[in-house]
């Protein structure tokens, strides 16, 4: 072995002894910098195993609904699709449908399939939970939420079908697409509704294509298969970006959180390595103590956040599916994946300690052995570098923020801008220490107490920063995520839909009854003319406004009175109206229907002269509701074919889910003991705003929570490391008199001083980042979550200062006050 090389390993076994033993020997301190490092492998480790056995890939998800069928095709002749499969292939037959259950509190509508569960294709689709598969006509397997619904378990009898028959539960399973679905399971050969389509789960032969037949051929035909429910390149670019996103930030946060504590260990360790120094240490051989304290802790933290985030995960098992929504189907551990997450702990201890490891290496000996300070003009170099990152990081999320920008320069310009952020806390912890006259006694001690150790008090209110914004960009995310697309309306709302058939099967009598279980100020049996509408040039070009696609729906042509412009006005008929309708005239709600004061109908294609019209709506579009409405003898004169469209029930509040289900209860009783019943069960709904609010993703939720914990740990720790400054001033203060309540006051305005600027700072940093990821999304828009964006920048001040408060109730430590 060379002496270079000896002089090496020598030289990082005796830092890494040094390391361990003073680690040891400020148990303490080394607990929390182990904490800063643990809380982000922990997590990691969580949220790498959830990914990896929950959403991680598309073909999880597929399998959750397909199997390991290659296609499900579905049509009214399945002999024919049989015959269009290349040879070889395994098939199983499916049916997906509605049906009628009845439960304690009445009748109710839910999902059920028919299906050998047996079968190989249905892998993954279900999980058996207690029983076994259903076999014949009187058998059924439930949901776990459908069997807690009822009140039943194995071996229980349930009424069920259209029409009603008696079956015994054998099971209880899970449908993997939802845990939370709440619904049956029977064999193949005996469906609980006629109306519901057959289909065929297929498996093909290895190499083997399907080519689906010429359209037409097939009645009914219609299929899926796995390419066409693998994500487009779009989506799998956003969910790179985020991942690079989320990835990145992570790191930088772990980096600054780790450092502070860091930073405050090295100044507590000052006079300790200064020996070491006088012994004979070169500045290297310092600086390489500090970066083994950073390796020993790391290492110590990857180990302990890997074991105890396997033990969470096993344990917290129900907890996660149910977070999830979906089962673990052969839990994995993805080994390689967690030994990155190791690899990252560890290198982030050993990146924290550097920037202390330089600090130390640099300080005169003579100076940390008697306990004096050193000017630095750090901060003002640290301010500059601040500002360019800030400038840099904003630069590239402005170019990156857009369709056609990068995932990796997205990613960098927001750890840019975040490093920006706090690279200028020192500057601004050393500007604000001038406003300490304007503040009472405990204010302006503790604002001077962290000017006068402005990298320390810096390098605390970094942790806070590098928290906060974590939490900050995850919450302006999320809300982007939920309001994806404006809202488009079928009905007024609170209005309850009824299909047309609902009249037929209910009479008045039945009308009558489900309206007293609804908070109902009338019930309209609307009818639609049949043969006439509004001609129109072509849909709007804007087919992402969610009002023009509206406008163009809401064209039929409704034959009533005033009840009918009482249901789409919400008001009652003025006279003007009537007096339009009287005359022959149109009551127009959709108001780019009318030219003028007129409007004019296609009655069988063929333009009718234009009617006198009186628009009574303007800007409100309801595509369930007619866009205007004449007379049944200006229907007559026009010639007007006149059918039912639906019932309206007009409601004076939003109905309850228990009034809701009463009166689908005596909708469902008419259905059952119908001469006729429908094919499958029909609903009343409550007209709601329908929008697309994007995939919510189990890791979204779980990255929240995540999110939030560390910025309150992180919030206590910054604080906890950062007041132990203030010991030898609180001891002195003690001796002159000051009481503990003087004290306690002193320590909380540090504490918030830290966390306070470092929650602002951290919602700063966050915006940033959030808003290039949702400019580089097409399926997301910006939102401000300004509830959610108030808690997290005011309770983890809050909690900091309550905690440090607790902290300080005892009696002030008898300290040596250096000089």
């Amino acid at each position: 072995m060379s002496p270079a090389v000896g002089e090496f390993v020598g030289s990082w076994r005796t830092a890494l002894r040094v390391a361990r033993r003073s680690a040891w020997r400020h148990r303490g301190r080394s607990g929390l910098v182990l904490l800063m490092l643990f809380l982000p492998a922990f997590a990691a480790t969580v949220l790498v195993v959830s990914w990896a056995n929950l959403s991680g890939t598309s073909a999880q998800e597929i399998t959750f609904n397909m199997g390991r069928a290659d296609l499900i095709v579905g049509a009214d002749d399945l002999a024919a699709v049989r015959a269009t499969l290349p040879a070889g292939s395994r098939t199983t037959p499916l049916v997906q449908g509605r049906t009628v259950v009845q439960g304690p509190a009445g009748l109710r509508a839910r999902e059920y399939e028919a299906t050998d569960l047996t079968d190989p294709l249905n892998r993954g689709r279900y999980v058996v939970q207690a029983g076994r598969a259903p076999r014949g006509n009187a058998e059924v397997a439930v949901t776990r939420p459908l069997a807690e619904e009822l009140g039943v378990g194995l071996g229980s009898r349930i009424e069920a079908g259209m029409p009603q028959r008696r079956l015994t539960v054998v099971g209880v399973v899970d449908w993997s697409r939802s845990l939370r679905q709440a619904g049956l399971l029977v064999p193949a050969e005996a469906p609980l509704s006629s109306g519901a389509r057959p289909a065929l789960m297929v498996e093909l032969p290895p190499g083997q294509v399907w080519s689906p037949p010429d359209p037409g051929t097939i009645a009914g035909l219609s299929w899926r298969d796995r390419q066409g429910m693998e994500p487009t390149a779009a989506e799998r670019a956003v969910e790179v970006a985020a991942a690079l996103l989320v990835a990145s930030f992570a790191g930088a946060q772990v980096v600054l959180l780790s450092g502070a504590a860091f930073m405050v260990g090295a100044r507590r360790q000052r006079r300790e390595l200064a020996l070491v120094a006088a012994a004979g240490a070169t500045a290297r051989q310092v600086r390489r103590i500090v970066l083994a304290g950073g390796l020993l802790l790391g290492g110590g933290a990857a180990a302990a956040g890997a074991g105890l985030g396997l033990v969470t995960f096993a344990s917290a098992r129900p907890a996660i599916e149910l977070i999830a929504d979906h089962p673990l189907i052969d839990a994995s551990v993805p080994v390689w994946s967690l030994v990155g997450v190791a690899a990252v702990t560890v290198v982030a201890g050993v990146l924290a300690a550097w920037l202390p490891a330089r600090t130390v290496g640099h300080r005169p000996v003579r100076a940390d052995l008697g306990g004096q300070r050193t000017r630095s003009r750090t901060d003002l170099l640290s301010l500059g570098s601040g500002l360019v990152l800030l400038v840099a990081g904003t630069g590239l999320l402005l170019w990156s923020g857009n369709p056609d920008g990068r995932p990796e320069v997205l990613a960098l310009g927001g750890v840019a801008e975040l490093l920006g952020v706090v690279a200028c806390a020192p500057g601004l912890v050393r500007a604000a220490g001038r406003l300490a006259t304007r503040l009472p006694l405990s204010g302006r001690l503790a604002l001077r107490h962290a000017a006068r150790h402005r990298l320390r008090s810096a390098a605390a209110m970094a942790a806070v920063t590098a928290a906060i914004a974590g939490s900050a960009a995850v919450a302006l995310v999320g809300a982007a995520r939920g309001d994806a697309t404006p809202a488009r309306l079928e009905a007024r709302p609170n209005q309850v839909l009824l299909p047309p058939e609902a009249a037929d099967l209910l009479g008045q009598d039945g009308l009558h009854r489900l309206a007293a279980a609804l908070p109902a100020r009338d019930i309209v049996v609307l009818a639609n003319a049949t043969n006439v509408g509004v001609p129109f040039g072509s849909l709007p070009d804007e087919r992402v406004d969610p009002a023009s696609l509206a406008s163009a729906e809401q064209r039929t042509v409704a034959v009533g009175g005033a009840e009918t412009i009482r249901l789409v006005t919400g008001r009652a008929a003025t006279a003007a109206e009537l007096a339009t309708l009287t005359n022959g005239g149109a009551v127009v709600f959709n108001d780019t229907l009318t030219t003028g004061d007129h409007v004019t109908l296609a009655a069988d294609t063929q333009p009718a002269a234009p009617l006198p019209a009186v628009l009574a709506a303007h800007g409100e579009y309801f595509v369930k509701l007619p866009g205007l409405v004449v007379t049944a003898a200006t229907a007559q004169r026009l010639g007007l074919t006149v059918a039912p469209a639906a019932v309206v029930v007009d409601t004076h509040r939003a109905p309850s889910a228990k009034e809701l289900a009463a009166a689908n209860d005596v909708l469902l009783r008419a259905q059952v003991t119908a001469a006729h019943p429908p094919a499958e069960p029909i609903t009343a709904a409550v007209a709601t705003a329908t929008a697309d609010t994007g995939r919510t993703t189990t890791i979204f939720y779980l990255l929240a929570g995540v999110s939030v914990l560390v910025a309150l740990v992180a919030s206590t720790v910054a604080v906890g490391l950062a007041t132990t400054e203030l010991h030898g001033d609180l001891a002195t203060m003690a001796a002159v008199g000051a009481t503990p309540r003087i004290r306690r006051r002193i320590t909380r305005a540090q504490a918030l001083l830290i966390v306070g600027p470092g929650a602002l700072l951290g919602l700063l940093a966050g915006i940033g980042p959030a808003a290039g990821f949702i400019g580089y999304s097409t399926e997301t828009r910006w939102h401000t979550p300004w509830p959610a964006l108030l808690l997290i920048t005011t309770v983890p001040p809050a909690l900091a200062a309550l905690a440090a408060g607790i902290l300080a109730r005892g009696g002030p430590p008898l300290t040596r006050r250096s000089m």
